[in-house]
């Protein structure tokens, strides 16, 4: 017949004292406290391990910082993790080394993690990692930064970033809110969160109101060029709006242009977009076929610059390139402040090839063809076909095109402006 255990009170615990060598005293289950000659009182469990069948104890915690019920009930803990064949003492080391490892991977350390691993990727051009950084230190990192990434939740999220909407930074919010769950988003794929508590919290707060990039129609580039023509700029700026103009490219693009991209014999500018991804090292290729109007620009420029490293030198640092924000200041300096802004004379060139049409009233260019002449990238597969290399003599068409659109404006609007003509 088994023997009875009879199980402790509290006041037995209380009133249990030292003697000269430890001691047990059981409350059934496998649940001792052990009284030690220090007289210390520490709750132990005994139990066989799944496996070897080799009795074992494991010390929970000091009586009474760790109460007789709270023993009770890890003992509990332990009886069903063992009918789940589960050692117990194994199972808590590995949740101490969870709850260690859980500890250590702060906000910060996974931000930094995703940061340097974004890096590599497309789209994420050295000036946009640098501004990106920049945003999570300042708005992100000072709330969460030493924060184990678990802990945190959609509200803890939601009243730290309050104070954008009441500053009415809604731009700075939208974007605060996409970046730090992108973040969430890595730990959780990479199994460091179960869930991510923020995903939806953009619902909570004002959206921005969506603003385009101001541009004229095409009709007024005429007007436009004779106010380029006849203000006081300098020659560099002025080539430097042309050949962005021609090339249909971004502010960026066309002022870190750098002669060694180009091809002139083959007429082709290859604009590395960002590091790290498709066919090469520098990163995705952008290959922009240059008209006859866009040759006699860098021909022109050539003569200014010497054929250096870039097409447009800065003015302070000639060895660097010139300031991407150069061409928007000149154009808001000739009277298109608020009409007008560098990225948007892309916009009037997407405007003219897309309402150009033939003589029987058809589309003259495919819009596709189009978007990736304006290296709008995405994963359509038709518009990813049309970067392979059978489509460049559409493109080189549809740039003509464009050059000869630009030039025609260019002398309805006034004789002295002049882009030169260079034969095929």
């Amino acid at each position: 017949m088994a023997r009875t255990v009879k199980i402790l009170m509290k006041t037995q615990v209380d009133k249990a004292k030292p003697s000269e060598k430890p001691y047990h005293l059981a409350d059934g289950g496998g649940l001792y406290l052990l009284v030690k000659p220090s007289g210390v009182k520490t709750w132990q469990f005994n139990y066989y391990k799944p496996i070897s069948k080799k009795r074992t104890y494991i010390s929970l915690n000091n009586y009474p910082d760790f109460s007789l019920a709270q023993a009770r009930s890890k003992r509990e803990e332990f009886k069903a993790l063992l009918a789940q064949n589960i050692d117990p003492q194994l199972y808590q080391q590995q949740e101490t080394e969870r709850q260690q490892q859980a500890d250590n991977n702060t906000f910060a350390k996974i931000a930094a993690a995703w940061f340097e691993e974004r890096k590599t990727r497309a789209r994420f051009s050295e000036k946009t990692a640098a501004d990106t950084w920049s945003m999570i230190e300042r708005h992100i990192i000072p709330h969460f930064g030493e924060l184990p990434i678990t802990q945190i939740t959609a509200l803890m999220a939601i009243n730290a970033f309050k104070p954008l909407q009441i500053r009415g930074t809604l731009e700075t919010l939208k974007r605060a809110i996409q970046k730090m769950n992108e973040i969430m988003t890595y730990a959780l794929h990479r199994g460091i969160i179960e869930s991510n508590p923020i995903a939806n919290i953009g619902k909570e707060f004002d959206s921005p109101t969506v603003t385009h990039m101001k541009a004229i129609q095409p009709e007024q580039l005429g007007e436009f060029l004779t106010a380029l023509a006849n203000a006081n700029l300098t020659r560099t700026t002025r080539l430097l709006i042309q050949w962005q103009l021609l090339t249909m490219t971004r502010p960026a693009e066309a002022a870190t242009a750098r002669y060694s991209d180009i091809n002139e014999k083959e007429r082709i500018w290859t604009i590395y977009i960002q590091k790290g991804l498709k066919t090469t090292d520098e990163g995705r290729e952008h290959k922009v076929t240059l008209s006859r109007q866009a040759i006699a620009v860098l021909h022109e420029v050539k003569k200014l610059s010497g054929g250096k490293t870039y097409l447009f030198p800065g003015i302070k640092n000639p060895s660097s390139h010139i300031d991407p924000q150069t061409a928007n200041a000149a154009i808001k300096r000739i009277g298109y402040r608020g009409k007008l802004v560098a990225h948007g004379m892309r916009a009037i060139a997407s405007t003219a090839l897309n309402e150009a049409r033939t003589p029987d009233g058809l589309r003259r260019f495919d819009k596709d063809l189009i978007e990736v002449a304006l290296s709008h990238i995405n994963n359509d597969d038709v518009r990813m076909a049309y970067l392979r290399a059978e489509y460049l003599p559409h493109r080189f068409d549809m740039l003509q095109w464009w050059g000869d659109y630009v030039e025609q404006a260019a002398q309805n609007a006034i004789p002295r402006f002049h882009l030169q003509v260079v034969n095929a």
